[in-house]
């Protein structure tokens, strides 16, 4: 049992800390998003009484204000090893870090070993925020930080959950698939990384290529927004394409276009700039919304006939997929990049 005077430290500490935990997770916030660094969750949570004392009795503290550093306790989850990376640099910067306390288990770990990884700081919100109003007798109090990526929580989740009695101490051949798997999921973690990179640098690539380059390459929703900048450029539109629907690649792909030169022999004039105040054209047909007051769009359900187009019949009304141009001496030339007529 504590004594009167630590209850009544310990008491107050917690009120304290009920302040600090929403302050801190607020500021991570801000600060990862001034940075533009996506996160899946940010919580916190302050210990209560009875968590803290059996810690306290269980660690067998005798100094308090120094050990117990966790009553504010406060999570990053990311998606990347990248991320963790870039927000433990950003935590350094912005908050006084107790580095003699902090502690990164995979360096911990080695590199011949496998197992729960976590970034986890001490930190105080530092002097420089002392003579702040809102953080009035906050600015000595430790809090941690935890920093994982998704992947990483679910497996110390499971791992810590005594319902699934994941932690050690199992029986060899057991304990031993339990090492597989982590040592798996650690590897899908960094290949999840490497995608990302690959992705950036892909972006990165086409950015810079001329229009002839920009031709040869494969159509995809990459290259189709690529694509798109070149068109705002040249027919002084906005096109509004955040995201490129995979069933309109897929059409593409199916009438032939794989290369983004296809697309642009069958770019008109007529398909890019419809006219004045119209949604029609490519950014309403790669979006796959209804265009100039139509009802649906061709890419919706329901049954439809393919007319006046060789090739696969999807179901789909070919003529406001890519449009035809019945004067050009009889032939069916396709006018439309993007799959819609205004």
């Amino acid at each position: 049992m504590m004594s009167n005077e630590p209850k009544h430290w310990l008491n107050e500490a917690i009120a304290r800390h009920a302040r600090l935990t929403p302050a801190v997770a607020g500021l991570l916030k801000n600060v990862l998003n001034r940075h533009s660094i996506e996160y899946l969750s940010i919580d916190g949570r302050t210990k209560n009484f009875s968590s803290a004392e059996e810690k306290i009795r269980r660690k067998k503290y005798t100094n308090l204000k120094s050990q117990l550093t966790d009553l504010t306790g406060v999570r990053v989850i990311t998606f990347l090893e990248a991320q963790v990376n870039a927000i433990s640099q950003l935590i350094r910067t912005t908050f006084e870090v107790d580095e003699k306390n902090s502690l990164d288990r995979a360096s911990d770990l080695g590199e011949d070993k496998i197992g729960y990884r976590s970034t986890h700081f001490v930190c105080t919100l530092g002097t420089t925020r002392q003579s702040l109003p809102e953080y009035d007798a906050l600015s000595d109090l430790k809090f941690e930080i935890q920093i994982r990526t998704v992947l990483q929580h679910a497996w110390a989740e499971l791992a810590h959950d005594r319902s699934f009695k994941l932690g050690g101490g199992l029986p060899t051949k057991i304990q031993r698939k339990l090492n597989l798997y982590s040592g798996m999921l650690e590897i899908v973690d960094g290949a999840f990384d490497e995608i990302a990179k690959e992705v950036d640098e892909y972006k990165q690539a086409i950015a810079i290529k001329t229009p002839t380059q920009l031709s040869d390459t494969e159509t995809n929703s990459l290259s189709l927004q690529r694509y798109a900048r070149e068109l705002e450029e040249q027919y002084g539109i906005h096109l509004d394409i955040p995201d490129i629907p995979e069933d309109i690649l897929a059409e593409f792909k199916a009438f032939g276009l794989s290369k983004i030169g296809d697309l642009r022999q069958i770019a008109s004039d007529e398909a890019v700039a419809p006219g004045e105040g119209s949604r029609g054209g490519i950014d309403g047909c790669l979006q796959g919304r209804p265009r100039n007051g139509s009802a649906a769009h061709p890419l919706d359900d329901g049954p439809r006939q393919s007319k006046g187009i060789t090739g696969p019949d999807r179901g789909i009304d070919t003529e406001n997929i890519v449009g035809l141009d019945h004067a050009a001496k009889g032939q069916r030339r396709p006018l439309l990049m993007a799959g819609c007529r205004s």
